[in-house]
């Protein structure tokens, strides 16, 4: 059944008739026949089935296809550990910020329609950008305090914040031992932070208060360059997660996009990497070069041409029993956080964005993945063209001074267009292939695809339980045992 696009006209609900979720498999294949290892890939089972065990996750389904095959497609555990439902290989799974990739494709298919060029001003289509300044207290801000700062060098803060009381720490030492130490952080306690910065981002607000008050001014500067739609794509536009309060009750996306335009950037564009908002903004553009809401473009651009049958905003009610249910999260003075439970994706969303929000199941990202490492074709349907699919999986880092920021191995940090981009195996200290591209979502799920070994891996899991410390970083474990699973 096929997921139900939020499109603004109530029309297609109740009247589209879908195609089943196994519509135009992809060709199966012994793990040998691709030259991978059946006793090497058992490996990670038994690695997922012991986190299992352990209740580090409820479940999880994992595939694996190279040479154009699936070689590897399982499921483990519980879709619903309460009611004891088991996982099934078309559960349907909260995908995150995989929902950006998706993105990213939909705005190159326009840029190869010729409607604009990478490096034109997002301000161009969304005139609020045209007044966008940047903060002057910030490394790539300019301005004295800028000045400052920079001449302070590193800071000189002792020990490792606590994510449950940061009182202690400025914010900007909290980046500075973030950015140097996130590769030791276990998965758990990146998470933690990852949550702590969105909740930051939602409680900040600049502006006006609630009481209608004036709050402090921040000193800004003029932007040096307009942002461009290439920084929004490779994250250089100076927007974050943390860019105060820019949605109310009742906004769309445009509204919410001119909002956020307001609000000072944290960098100049192009000089930093500032993992955030930057793909809801591309979200926006879409709407607006395309005059189709967002949801009903990638829709109908690339979910029905790739039989992409489950994925989208919102999951309709036949399918509802095949939606993961997240673990349940404890909420206390520390931590007031809700149930994952309560965002159920079965109702509406209060606004679409091109960041987050995403259902799919494995299947229907593993075929998306195909067609990237096909060059943009996909039994029959040329969703992007070859020359585009290569720009995108390119290293657009290379003019960026600070491209560490968000830098999860401590190496050398590579980003092309909405996907992050590995370097060589001996600086990345990881089994993989230089050139492979990835990315991943907030609950655990993650791909990558791999044009040098002909190769793409799909990872969902329903949640991991983040008050463990558990030691493997089950979002990297079939990459990890897939390439030490390579024999050929």
């Amino acid at each position: 059944m096929k997921i139900q696009s939020r499109m603004s006209a109530v029309i297609l609900t109740g009247c589209l008739m879908f195609a089943p979720a196994w519509a135009g498999d992809i060709p199966r294949a012994d793990p040998e026949a691709v030259g991978l290892s059946s006793e090497r890939l058992d490996r990670f089972s038994a690695a997922i089935e012991e986190g299992i065990d352990a209740g580090d996750l409820p479940g999880a389904v994992a595939a694996v296809a190279r040479n154009g095959k699936i070689a590897f497609f399982e499921s483990y555990g519980l879709r619903d550990k309460e009611a004891g439902l088991p996982m099934t290989d078309d559960a349907i799974f909260r995908i995150a910020s995989m929902t950006k990739a998706i993105t990213g494709v939909a705005v190159m298919m326009l840029y190869e329609e010729g409607y604009f060029s990478l490096n034109d001003p997002v301000a161009k289509f969304i005139p609020a950008f045209k007044s966008s300044r940047v903060l002057a207290n910030t490394d790539s801000g300019g301005g004295k305090s800028a000045d400052k700062k920079n001449k302070k060098g590193k800071s000189d803060k002792k020990g490792k914040p606590d994510v449950n009381d940061t009182s202690d720490w400025s914010r900007d030492d909290i980046d500075k031992w973030l950015k140097d130490n996130w590769d030791i952080l276990s998965e758990a306690e990146q998470n933690k932070w990852l949550a702590w910065y969105a909740d930051k981002s939602k409680a900040k607000g600049k502006g006006k208060g609630s009481s209608g008050e004036s709050q402090v001014a921040v000193e800004t500067v003029p932007l040096d360059r307009p942002i461009t739609i290439r920084d929004l794509l490779r994250h250089t536009a100076g927007i974050s997660y943390d860019m105060g309060e820019i949605w109310e009750p009742g906004d769309d996306l445009g509204q919410m996009i001119d909002k956020l335009a307001a609000q000072p950037l944290l960098s100049q564009p192009g000089t930093k990497f500032e993992y955030g908002l930057s793909i809801d903004v591309l979200a926006r553009l879409v709407e607006v070069v395309s005059g189709q809401p967002f949801d009903e473009f990638i829709e109908e651009r690339i979910f029905i041409p790739l039989d992409m049958n489950d994925t989208g905003f919102q999951v309709p009610e036949e399918a509802a029993t095949r939606l993961v249910k997240m673990p349940e999260t404890k909420a206390d003075d520390k931590n007031p956080k809700k149930s994952y439970s309560e965002d159920s994706y079965l109702s509406p969303p209060v606004v679409l964005m091109g960041g987050t929000g995403l259902v799919s199941t494995t299947m229907d990202y593993l075929r998306f993945c195909l067609m990237l490492l096909n060059d943009g074709e996909l039994e029959g349907h040329q969703i992007l063209g070859r020359k585009s699919v290569e720009l995108m999986r390119a290293n657009h880092m290379n003019n960026v001074a600070d491209s560490g920021a968000g830098s999860k191995t401590g190496s050398e940090f590579q980003f092309g267009l909405t996907f992050g981009v590995k370097g060589r195996p001996g600086v990345e200290g990881a089994l993989g292939s230089e050139g492979a591209y990835y990315w991943g979502g907030a609950y655990g799920t993650t791909f990558w695809i791999d044009p040098t070994e002909n190769l793409v891996g799909v990872f969902m899991v329903n949640g991991l339980n983040y008050e463990k410390g558990y030691k493997r970083p089950y979002s990297q474990m079939l990459e990890h045992f897939t390439y030490q699973a390579i024999v050929d």
